[in-house]
């Protein structure tokens, strides 16, 4: 047999046994995939009771919050309020500077000019009697001043109960194509996301054109947003809740553009003390669901990274490496990273100070529920006046009329008064016997983490390592098929049988 001939079959006998590995592989993801059938529906039947007894007393809270609510709806209470904005002590008498601010659960912006010492990092609310309280103005000022939750003057928050869970790429089902998940902010009408996390604290390695960009829980974009584009950029992460040891107001974070626009603006956190999550998903395109590249995976893709800590609905029963309860009051946005990473620096300035880090695990809990309590007194336009002044009017007032700025509003109805003390009462039943059955619902929870822990090392371990493999016998299949139309070529063919 000519040696070119050699070649050509020794290859076709090996591009054969990559298919038959190929095949044999495939048919483990499937019974493997089907074995672990029984811990899925364990796992799924507990997550499930878990998750409605949090949602039970979470729906409660979501009542007296409507109660509230109905109650500003009414006209008898208002949301409204007077903030300080500068104090003229150069004239005679002196003269405050007033805007008219609306309650937010996201925190108020600081005053970038103007104003005396102190009155742009804090809220100066202006009281009904003309005193002055002032408020950290949000998340960043209540760490540096070390008053948890101060900013959340007129609300009455509670700490939602929830799932938390720690989700790693070898547990998810085959065929998912989530790569991880941000914070994010955008502008509407602009086709630029901003990933609110440290370029180098575990995400950023990943991002990659074409992938899938996806809101949850906000409509942002008209049809499927994919990435076009990938650079970094600064910005200021401070106010980010879920990252810790931001010291800097400029870090180094990626910035992406995709081939959608915005059809609205989302900030960083929202009015409602949320933060808009997004997901980044890879293309479906590149998963075959036939052929030789059915369940196949990058022989280089790592198991464990990045790990994504999330908080569990019902459409994502099930998922996770691992479980945790949670009544922590972070915000609600999966957020992913690198545990290798924890306790490194990934910012420093020229001094050599940390500027970003150490990288933590991110604070990601089941939100909170904003009681409305709202306020008697209505900000007037002017002293003594009995018209509202409406949210972004501003007044400047003199001393001696500053404690006539309020007006007063008809009391509730005992209706509206009584619907609230009811729901309180069924939200205060219902956590009590949450709280009480604390020892069941650990005991449930180590219940899951055992079972995830078994289908984790016995199925969905072995499952990646297949699909894994599918993906290097495929790239054999490729490098064999290109050496059989080389030894084909009849320029090759007969140097090699020369």
């Amino acid at each position: 047999m000519a040696l070119a001939s050699k070649l050509f079959s020794q290859a076709s006998e090996d591009l054969q046994t990559s298919l038959e590995a190929i095949d044999d592989l495939q048919s483990r993801v499937v019974i493997y995939d089907n074995d672990k059938l029984p811990y899925d529906q364990g796992i799924y039947k507990l997550d499930q009771n878990l998750l409605d007894q949090c949602n039970e007393v979470n729906v409660s809270f979501n009542n007296v919050e409507t109660a509230y609510n109905n109650r500003l709806a009414s006209g008898c209470k208002t949301d409204l309020f007077w903030r300080v904005t500068q104090i003229n002590s150069s004239v005679s008498p002196v003269e405050y500077s007033l805007v008219c601010t609306k309650l937010s659960g996201g925190g108020y912006p600081a005053l970038t000019k103007g104003g005396v010492v102190g009155l742009g990092s804090t809220v100066a609310f202006l009281e009904s009697n003309g005193g002055i309280t002032t408020y950290p103005c949000n998340f960043r000022q209540e760490q540096i001043d070390g008053r948890h939750e101060a900013s959340y003057f007129g609300f009455d928050p509670r700490n939602y109960y929830g799932l938390k869970y720690y989700n790693e790429p070898y547990s998810d089902d085959i065929g998912n194509t989530l790569v991880g998940g941000f914070i994010g902010t955008i502008t509407q009408g602009q086709s630029t996301l901003t990933i609110m996390n440290p370029v180098g604290a575990g995400l950023s390695e990943l991002l990659a054109i074409g992938q899938i960009i996806e809101p949850q829980d906000i409509d942002v974009f008209t049809g499927t947003a994919k990435i076009t584009g990938i650079t970094t950029g600064l910005t200021d992460l401070r106010d980010i809740e879920s990252l810790v040891g931001i010291a800097t107001t400029q870090s180094f974070v990626n910035i992406i553009t995709v081939d959608k626009t915005a059809t609205r603006s989302v900030r960083a956190p929202l009015d409602d003390g949320s933060y808009g999550s997004f997901e980044i998903l890879d293309d479906p395109a590149n998963f075959a669901d036939s052929g030789r590249e059915k369940y196949s995976l990058d022989q280089m893709a790592d198991p464990f990274l990045p790990q994504t800590v999330g908080i569990m609905q019902t459409a994502n029963i099930g998922m996770g490496v691992s479980l945790a309860l949670d009544n922590s009051g972070y915000p609600t946005a999966a957020m992913s990273w690198d545990p290798n990473l924890e306790g490194y620096i990934v910012e420093y300035d020229s001094r050599g100070r940390a500027l970003a880090g150490p990288v933590e695990a991110p604070k990601v809990g089941s939100g909170r529920c904003f009681w409305k309590e709202g306020f008697s007194t209505f900000p007037r336009v002017s002293p003594g006046s009995s018209t509202a002044a409406t949210e972004d009017a501003t007044a400047t007032v003199e001393i001696d009329d500053i404690a006539n700025m309020y007006g007063n509003l008809s009391s509730c109805s005992s209706a509206l008064e009584t619907a609230i003390t009811d729901a309180i009462g069924v939200s205060s039943t219902k956590e009590t016997a949450l709280l009480g059955d604390g020892s069941a619902r650990n005991l449930k929870v180590e219940g899951l983490n055992a079972l995830r822990a078994e289908r984790n090392e016995h199925y969905s371990l072995p499952i990646w390592g297949f699909r894994v493999g599918i993906g290097a016998q495929n790239e054999i299949v490729d490098r064999l098929i290109t050496l059989q139309q080389h030894l084909d070529d009849l320029t090759i063919r007969n140097v090699i049988d020369s």
